[in-house]
């Protein structure tokens, strides 16, 4: 709506201008004033398009990561190349005797000097004379490399087992927290469910306890996307345009970014690939808590977390019993381990 009504209001600025003041001569039988509207609209319509295409590129422009030092760096250039513009501007007068032509050559060399340093300077990613924003706000850094860097989610900090993860040394590069993350970290602290403000103080303590440890090289990046307002989506653009990998233990942001081409790094689907493999017939001992689906079934979790379903285990609730392997069931949701008592026939067997 914004945009059809500053089109149409240039359109009728440039028309009435034309007419007021006959900018357009007139052409064979064709009356002044009509010239002047069509002209005059047209002139306004073309420089409205123009402008409106400029703030959709400026918008765009300005969300993308390393904007300040790139405005500094093309405001300075501006600057200079504009002193160098006015040199030039006062020479060709001095050359030159006073006419139309001379005025239209000093205007040129004026704005083309201004513009080109414009350009010129917003095409530099580093500060000039160490003026401007780095690409990121630093927290700490120890390592250095072409190791792509890896931005953490918010599921992934609230999880917790990344710390434990960054200090065993497997993960190399740089670890990014994007500001909008720690936003949101800090509303899930802040928030009237004691569940939810429970999972945002200890996502938030992770983060502080990472930032204490000199052997994590941990970043918080400033970039952000106004015009987005879900925090996935900025992730994903973010490790798009970035490169690298996303750590996160979020099924459905898993999906969506490996649809969306991003890498992804699972907690998860990593604890599931590391923990140890059963073959039948090998003995463990596990601890009945809890009854199963089927009849007599027992249920119990390994240290990991795996879970047992032990055949004949419902009346060992509440003790510990040794359990031979039968067979095991790799899941989505991690690995499931069916075992029955040693000593003990199975149940259909009876």
């Amino acid at each position: 709506m914004f945009n059809l009504s500053f089109f149409l209001i240039l359109t009728v600025v440039g028309a009435v201008t034309a007419v007021g003041h006959g900018l357009i001569p007139i052409v064979g039988s064709v009356p002044g004033w009509v010239m002047n509207l069509v002209g005059g609209g047209a002139a306004g319509g073309t420089l409205a398009g123009m402008l409106l295409l400029g703030l959709g590129k400026l918008k765009s422009e300005l969300e993308r990561e390393g904007v300040e030092t790139r405005l500094v760096n093309s405001l300075l250039l501006g600057f200079v190349a504009s002193g160098i513009g006015t040199i030039f501007y006062l020479a060709i007068g001095l050359i030159f005797a006073a006419g139309v032509g001379v005025r239209i050559a000093q205007g040129s060399v004026l704005a083309g000097s201004l513009l080109l340093g414009l350009c010129l300077g917003y095409g530099l990613e580093r500060p000039i004379l160490g003026v401007g924003k780095p690409r990121f706000v630093t927290h700490r850094s120890h390592k250095s490399g072409a190791t792509a860097s890896k931005v953490l989610d918010t599921s992934v900090i609230i999880d917790g087992r990344i710390g434990d993860l960054l200090r065993t040394g497997f993960l190399e590069g740089e670890i990014v927290v994007p500001e909008f993350v720690l936003a949101e970290l800090q509303n899930i602290a802040d928030s009237s469910n004691s569940l939810r403000r429970r999972k945002g103080r200890r996502g938030l303590e992770v983060l502080h306890e990472l930032m204490e440890d000199d052997s994590v090289d941990l970043r918080v990046s400033s970039q952000d996307y106004l015009s987005i307002k879900e925090v996935d989506r900025k992730l994903i653009r973010l490790v798009k345009e970035k490169g690298g990998a996303l750590i996160t233990t979020d099924y459905n942001l898993n999906r969506v970014a490996q649809v969306e081409g991003v890498k992804i790094l699972n907690i998860n689907e990593l604890a599931n690939a590391v923990k140890p493999r059963f073959i039948p017939g090998e003995e463990i001992t596990v601890e009945v808590i809890d009854r199963g689906e089927e009849i007599g079934q027992g249920v119990g979790y390994l240290d990991d977390g795996t879970m047992v379903v032990v055949e004949n285990g419902r009346r060992h609730i509440g003790r510990k019993v040794k359990t031979t392997v039968k067979s095991t069931l790799q899941t989505e949701a991690g690995r499931m381990l069916f075992v029955e008592p040693v000593g003990e026939p199975p149940r259909w067997g009876r």
